[in-house]
């Protein structure tokens, strides 16, 4: 692996692979294999929120823990520190502050020799009462729209959450990004969603794209969305499915988990306290691999 840095930017380049981290920012600037761009546009990017399902609305989970869905936007760079290079690859550490949910949001890369990146990252929450339960704890990015094939080692082949899973068998499956939300709700809303990944993997019809590999489970969405098109805000508007417009580029949520849909009822019961993020810390990782024929 050949690495040059400069005071904004950390390069490397490792056979056909080569990237660029931002020393600025956090974010990787630039992935790709044999010049094929492998991001296309954040990537990564903390992200905690979901749009509101019914049963949230039924509860009024989309009011108290509003604040969550601007935590990301808002957010501030604390420090960045680059390691020596070892025998492993070359360390970086980001330090992001979250004032909206006064918390911090540690992000951990390690460049290998192959080109891969292994991503940590944690999340310190204030003991605090009055801040809301997390509603996801993950990272998306976004990749060109060409990067629609869709393959995963984990639960599926349809929708599934942490407490709605068990109908959902784990095996490799296949699928396009197209379909990567549900579209007979009623009301467009948090759908699509996949649990218990070992991997994930989204290439262009070349075969060039990004495998994940959790460190653990991973949770997961692909879809050429944004979870912000789904979110009706605090008030439904009653939508409908030809409201849902497609993007020019596929997001990938990558996540530890999400909160639980629930569903006892639907008009006030939350989720079993067993699906729900009520914890103080929580902390993931996975591993970057661009792959191509």
């Amino acid at each position: 692996m050949k690495i040059e840095r400069t005071s904004n930017a950390l390069k490397f380049t490792s056979g056909n692979v080569a990237g660029e981290i931002n020393l600025q920012s956090g974010g990787i600037n630039s992935l790709s294999y044999k010049g094929t761009a492998i991001n296309g546009g954040f990537f990564p990017e903390p992200y905690f929120w979901r749009a509101p399902t019914d049963n949230d609305f039924g509860n009024n989970f989309m009011n108290y823990a509003r604040a969550w869905s601007t935590a990301h936007v808002r957010r501030s760079v604390k420090s960045i520190n680059v390691g020596d290079k070892t025998e492993d690859g070359v360390p970086i550490t980001v330090v992001y502050r979250l004032p909206d949910v006064r918390a911090d949001y540690t992000l951990q890369y390690l460049v290998k020799k192959d080109g891969s990146i292994q991503v940590n990252a944690a999340l310190d929450l204030p003991n605090d009462s009055e801040l809301a339960e997390l509603p996801r704890m993950g990272m998306r990015f976004a990749l060109p729209a060409s990067f629609n094939q869709l393959e995963w080692y984990g639960r599926g082949p349809h929708e599934n959450y942490s407490d709605r899973n068990t109908a959902s068998f784990i095996g490799i499956h296949h699928d396009h990004t197209d379909n990567g939300w549900t579209r007979n709700y009623v009301r467009p809303q948090e759908s699509g969603y996949k649990t218990d990944a070992r991997w994930i993997k989204l290439t262009n019809a070349e075969g060039t794209g990004l495998q994940v590999e959790g460190l653990q489970p991973l949770s997961f969405s692909a879809m050429p969305q944004l979870t912000e098109d789904f979110d009706e805000g605090t008030t439904k508007k009653n939508r409908h499915v030809t409201d849902i417009v497609k993007r020019p580029f596929v997001t990938l949520h990558v996540d530890l988990g999400q909160r639980g849909v629930g569903g006892d009822n639907s008009w006030g019961a939350e989720p079993h306290d067993a699906f729900r993020l009520t914890a103080k810390r929580y902390a993931y990782g996975f591993v970057l691999k661009v792959v191509g024929e």
